[in-house]
């Protein structure tokens, strides 16, 4: 049978879809890029916020019309929104055939077969799985690159936060299978850059037997023939140590680069959100990475309008954002989530109020990356090209640009450039977020 996936949300659920894609090809289905041919069409939902619950429903409502006037048979949703509420999805939302929980994906085969039979509609267990051992992967990134999800759920217990409730407590992958996925990767897939990813990638190892840990791992990461970039995502401020910092001064596979959410600059709103650190902590932290790593790039997230959060709140996080200077930011304005202990706080912020918030700082932000990014014009980098646009220009990222959330390089050449494989480029100049660059044509 011909089998169709959306998968929305996070790369961590990205890397779900492309395991259940992998077990489904090695029991005999098919797998299809375009849904009007899929008998089956399985959505990967997102649940951590109130837009990721709409995306879900609106895409599983939209899908469900291909049972008129296309070859779909099966509609079957898995994934956050699933394993957070259950039953009750598939009681609101009948065109559903079947609900797959986080941890019951991994037989999704045999869940798929009860579905068909009508033997059993709803497959939900309490999220225990950390990742498949030996799983199978059918990758969806473009050519060159691949995340590597080392760990499941997350023990933080930020105040805001439903990941916990819906995924569980840290659960690190074992060491050995990270590694050996890691270079078949490299192997067989010609993967040159590895992404590092889970909820909080500093945590990685914390409850393991031996204590592996986030440097350990790195280290033996570093060691794969043929892999030429490693970048790290999700790394707590609070977490972070001079052990990982080292490492990146050291070994050059590592790229410098980190993606560091801080949430907040005010001490009174990190406490209620029960972050570990303070805003001295942050200043001294951004101090030291930008003189400690030569040409360091850092990423940050921040949460508008969190319960209580004053004007004179909002101030001193612009005053850090002006000061840290960040080269690429996020902003997403507080939701209130049911069975957070911040659900309950008084003081809740007008949603108005949030989103003017939200695009000051996205404003201040911008000023501050265009000029990184004017100051990056005549530098000459090598940028992984991902994809081609048309006979001369192609699509790119250096190692200042991570994937799916920043921005990217255009690339002008009159050479044909091997897709998943470095080029030289010269960058002439900026186009939003993006940079333009020229290839630098090789001397013979």
């Amino acid at each position: 049978m011909n089998v169709g996936f959306i998968s929305l949300g996070c790369a961590k659920n990205q890397v779900d879809t492309e395991v259940m894609m992998g077990i489904l090809k090695s029991n005999g289905y098919k797998i299809v890029n375009k849904l009007e041919v899929a008998e089956i069409v399985i959505i990967n939902t997102c649940g951590f916020i109130t837009e990721a619950k709409e995306e879900a429903i609106d895409n599983i409502l939209k899908t469900s019309e291909l049972k008129k006037y296309g070859q779909l048979k099966y509609l079957i949703a898995t994934g956050c929104l699933i394993q957070r509420y259950g039953e009750e999805i598939i009681r609101e939302i009948p065109e559903l055939d079947g609900i797959i929980g986080i941890s019951s994906f991994v037989n999704i085969d045999k869940a798929i077969k009860k579905i068909i039979n009508k033997q059993q509609k709803v497959f939900i267990d309490y999220p225990t799985v950390h990742y498949i051992e030996e799983g199978p992967r059918i990758l969806s990134t473009p050519p060159g690159w691949a995340y590597v999800k080392i760990a499941e759920g997350c023990n933080n217990k930020c105040s805001y936060c439903a990941i916990p409730l819906i995924r569980g407590n840290l659960r690190s992958r074992p060491y050995d299978n990270i590694i050996k996925e890691s270079k078949k990767l490299v192997s067989l897939n010609k993967i040159k850059e590895l992404v590092i990813i889970a909820q909080d990638t500093t945590s990685y190892g914390n409850e393991l037997i031996g204590h592996p840990n986030l440097k350990t791992l790195l280290e033996e990461l570093c060691s794969i023939e043929g892999l030429e970039w490693i970048r790290l995502m999700y790394v707590h401020p609070s977490n972070l140590n001079e052990d990982i910092i080292n490492l990146i001064k050291k070994h050059e596979k590592i790229v410098p680069y980190l993606d560091i959410p801080i949430q907040h600059a005010s001490n009174k709103i990190l406490q209620s959100m029960n972050r570990k650190h303070n805003i001295d902590h942050l200043y001294k932290l951004i101090e030291n990475l930008k003189t400690d790593i030569k040409d360091i790039v850092l990423r940050t997230t921040v949460m508008l309008g969190y319960p209580g959060e004053t004007q004179d709140d909002f101030n001193k996080l612009c005053e850090f954002i002006l000061a840290a200077e960040f080269d690429w930011l996020g902003a997403f304005c507080y939701v209130s989530e049911e069975g957070t202990s911040a659900s309950t706080l008084p003081n809740q912020i007008p949603e108005e109020v949030k989103q003017h918030r939200k695009d000051e700082i996205l404003r201040i932000q911008s000023k501050i990356t265009r000029n990184k990014n004017i100051a990056r014009i005549d530098r000459e980098e090598k940028i992984l090209v991902t994809s081609r646009l048309d006979k001369n220009l192609y699509l790119g990222r250096g190692y200042f640009q991570a994937p799916d959330v920043d921005g990217v390089t255009i690339i002008k050449t009159d050479k044909s450039l091997k897709l998943g494989e470095f080029s030289p480029v010269k960058f002439k100049g900026v186009r939003n977020y993006d940079m333009i660059g020229e290839y630098i044509h090789e001397s013979t």
